[in-house]
């Protein structure tokens, strides 16, 4: 059994691009290993605790997520508001049960998966979905994505929600 330590900063952290890359890196891996190793029975999931320690309290941490939140208003940590800039109630063992808990029989089902846990709550991620698609005879250039149909269908109602004061709690 396997569990990897990501974060929710892989979701997109304001101000910590190559930690985020970093951390989404290590889901990625996880899903690659699941696929790979599940025929022989190895497990390999990941979770992104959410505990308090002294990472999340540091002032440069503190300051990157105040300047996110409060000045720019976008969420600092991937698509969620921090409840409090001074990190979780939630401790490192509280973390720990789930990562012993996949590496238990109970948990065999359980492969590729990824977990946020703190705070008392436990999140399992969905897995990426595509969310549509759409094909060309003739392939793509620039002119066939700029037809309004195709742009339309493609993306819809979606707006650029990291707009600085543009997004809300």
């Amino acid at each position: 059994m396997i569990v990897n330590t990501s974060s929710q900063s892989g979701l997109g952290n304001y101000g910590m691009a190559n930690y985020s890359a970093a951390k989404e890196a290590i889901v990625a891996l996880t899903r690659t290993v699941a696929r790979e190793l599940g025929q022989y029975n190895v497990r390999c999931n990941a979770i992104r605790p959410v505990a308090k320690t002294r990472m999340p309290t540091t002032p440069e941490v503190l300051e990157t997520m105040r300047v996110s939140e409060q000045v720019l208003r976008i969420p600092s940590l991937g698509n969620r508001w921090t409840p409090k800039l001074t990190g979780d109630t939630s401790t490192p063992a509280q973390v720990a049960f789930l990562a012993v808990w996949l590496c238990t029989d109970a948990a065999a089902k359980v492969n590729g998966r990824t977990f946020q846990v703190g705070g008392g709550d436990i999140w399992l991620y969905s897995e990426p979905d595509v969310l549509r698609t759409t094909y060309s005879a003739k392939g793509w250039n620039l002119e066939a994505l700029d037809t309004s149909a195709t742009r339309n269908y493609l993306i819809g109602d979606l707006s650029n929600r990291f707009l600085p004061g543009k997004a809300s709690k």
